[in-house]
Parts: structure tokens; sequence; C-alpha cells
């Protein structure tokens, strides 16, 4: 029996495309709801990005795993889990970024900021179709909690700003984006916690996705479903693949494995 549900947001509940999500999305989870299913939402973005870009207006969740799961909240806003960063570790990735001119994406407990921009960070926040966050100096940042740093680098160039910071690990969301987040982080580590917390087994868990930080998440769940626009491996190590976000994947996945009635 399936007891709880995760989505990612861009490309699974919400269209790149039109960037709302379906028209079905709030009859579909409030059939969940009255079942009894918690739900909740898992994103590499943070909150500062989904209440300015309205992604989730209207909807309703039990809770909130953002930023890669390193930050999460409850539907009141109380923090259930917290995974900041080194500052040690934070601080020698903002000096390499300074060092080679590269621009880095900072996300603190208190905002969002980015150093400046450059040709491939255009293409990366064109790719989600997301606004830039306040461009500026990320020094101060430091000193508060911060759960991610995004460089706009490939997997291969990504290694090397990693090796400073032992403590952590990259997860990709596009081709020149990669998230550096706590090496025991991640959406995985933030489904397995909560979920623990309400005494439900990962096999009663469902978890939605299309990219790779979404992988370990649909792999530690007892069915993972990847949309039908999603990356290729991502789509290997699903349990079963639905439509696109477009074509109303995920009531026809829900549909099909018995958890909604017609939508």
């Amino acid at each position: 029996m399936i007891k709880a549900i995760f989505f990612d947001i861009d490309g699974t509940l919400v269209s790149l495309k039109s960037r709302v999500y379906p028209a079905s999305i709030p009859g579909v989870l409030k059939q969940l709801r009255d079942k009894g299913i918690l739900l909740f939402v898992a994103t590499g973005r943070s909150k500062f990005e989904i209440a300015q870009e309205h992604l989730l207006d209207g909807l309703e969740f039990d809770g909130y795993l953002t930023n890669n799961g390193q930050d999460c909240y409850d539907a009141a806003g109380k923090s259930i889990y917290s995974k900041p960063l080194a500052k040690e570790e934070v601080s020698a990735i903002l000096q390499w970024t300074k060092e080679h001119h590269e621009p880095c994406w900072m996300v603190s407990s208190k905002e969002s900021r980015l150093s400046f921009t450059t040709e491939r960070s255009d293409e990366a926040f064109r790719e989600i179709h997301t606004q830039y966050p306040p461009i500026g100096a990320l020094d101060h940042m430091v000193e508060d909690d911060v759960y991610k740093i995004v460089l706009f680098l490939d997997r291969v160039e990504a290694k090397v700003p990693l090796a400073l910071a032992p403590n952590c690990r990259w997860t990709q969301w596009a081709e020149h984006g990669c998230d550096i987040i706590c090496a025991d982080g991640g959406k995985v580590n933030a489904l397995r916690e909560i979920v623990a917390s309400y005494g439900i087994l990962p096999e009663e868990v469902m978890a939605f996705g299309d990219s790779h930080n979404d992988m370990e998440m649909m792999q530690a769940a007892g069915i993972g479903i990847a949309m039908d626009n999603a990356t290729q491996e991502c789509k290997d190590i699903a349990d079963y693949i639905t439509d696109d976000c477009d074509a109303d994947g995920i009531a026809k996945a829900l549909q099909h494995f018995g958890l909604i009635d017609m939508y």
C-alpha cells in the first residue's frame, strides 16, 4: 500500500513548456489526500524560487524537500530536516570560482544569489525557464547556513572544485548545471528520514522524477516513476514510465496503479 508520494517539480509536476502544472493536478492531489496519502515536493529548487515563480500556487503538500533535500520543511514552514554545507568548504569553492572567473549561485537559509552571469548560466536558466536570482557578491552568505552551491560546469569539469570539498558531492540538473550538496544529503536521504519519522517504510513510497537528481529517490521508493520527458538514464532505472508532464503523465500513472479514479 502506498502511503506517501514524492514529486519533483520541473518536468514532472510543472511543465517545462508552459511553466504551470496541468489542470488535472489539483483534483488528483485531492483524491490522494482524501485517501490519507501524504504528499511531498522533492525539488532542486529553493523555497525562494518556488515562491518567486509561483510554481505551486493553489496546491497543498505535507512537506517540501527543497535544494535537493538539503532544506526541508512542513506545510507550516517549520524545518523538518536540514543539511547545510560545511562553512570551510563553502569558502573554498567560492574562492575557486573567483580565481577561475566562474559564476557561482549560492542558496542559504536567508537568500538565493548569483555572483555574475555567463552564456552557460544563461543557457542553464533558459533550460528550466526560470528567472535569475539577485546578482552580486556572495562573501557574506558564507556566514549563514548554505544548502546548495550551483556551478555551471559539466560532470567532468565539476570534479575539480568538488575536490576542495571532500564532504560534498554533485548532482546534475542540466548539461552545464551542477548542484554541490552534502555527501550524505540529496533527495534520497531526506526522503528516508522523513518517511521514517511517519513510520512509513520505503516500499510504501512512490516517487516521480525526470532527471539525474531524481534517480536515487526513485530507486529508494517502492515504486519509482519516470516521466516520458525524462532523461534516458532516469528511464532506465524506473519501475514504470508514464506519459510526459504536458500529457497528464502523473494522473495516468496514479490511475494505472489504482491510486486515483478517473481524473
